[in-house]
This record gives C-alpha cells, sequence and structure tokens, in this order.
C-alpha cells in the first residue's frame, strides 16, 4: 500500500544543503514504501503544539508509531548545537507513541580544502 508523500517546502531549514534534502527524500520514501504516511517539512498546523515552531525533516504517521526524522550532513550536525537536537528528541519522545530519529550523511567525496 503506497501513500501519498506530501511536502510544505514553505519552511525548511536555511542550512539544508542539497545532499540532506535528497537524503531525506530517500527516507521519505522508504517510510513511505513500509506503510507510513509522510509529510516532508511539517508546518506548524501538522504539529502538536509541544513541536510546534520546530523546523523538522519529516514526519512518517504509521497505525501505532509516529516517526520524526531528520538529515544532517556532518558539517551541519553541530550547526545549531548538540543541545538543540537533544532538545528536539526530548520534546519528540516525550509524546506516547513518538520517536525521532537523526539520520547522519556523507557527500561521497570529500571536498578538497
Amino acid at each position: 500500500m503506497s501513500h501519498k508523500v506530501s511536502a510544505v517546502v514553505n519552511k525548511s531549514r536555511p542550512f539544508k544543503t542539497p545532499l540532506e534534502h535528497r537524503r531525506l527524500l530517500r527516507l521519505a520514501r522508504e517510510y513511505d514504501r513500509a506503510g507510513y504516511e509522510v509529510l516532508l517539512y511539517p508546518d506548524d498546523a501538522s504539529l502538536p503544539t509541544s513541536l510546534q515552531g520546530s523546523l523538522l525533516g519529516l514526519i512518517a504517521k504509521g497505525e501505532n508509531e509516529t516517526i520524526v526524522a531528520d538529515v544532517r550532513s556532518r558539517p551541519n550536525l553541530t550547526l545549531n548545537g548538540a543541545a538543540d537536537l537533544r532538545r528536539l528528541a526530548e520534546k519528540v519522545n516525550a509524546i506516547p507513541g513518538w520517536q525521532f530519529n537523526l539520520v547522519v550523511t556523507n557527500p561521497r567525496h570529500p571536498q578538497a580544502s
């Protein structure tokens, strides 16, 4: 069973790279194939009150769980600090049936410095 992957792209992080965006799209397809209803870059209207104002990569809603996932490349992993990611994970995991997944991706070929 395939669901439609919805996208709200008016609120993406300013530091989202093409690599992160491509990996997020692949992740959305993976969740979709697994039977989740996927919403990319959800806006506040799609979020519980405790998550409003958060810039999230995607929400994947299943029968018994909801997954909030985001993708970061290593250079952007600490752009806003690890504390921000911990706070976000704590907020998400505090909602019954919700969990936070972070995917870290890297360029295939390191850039020359």
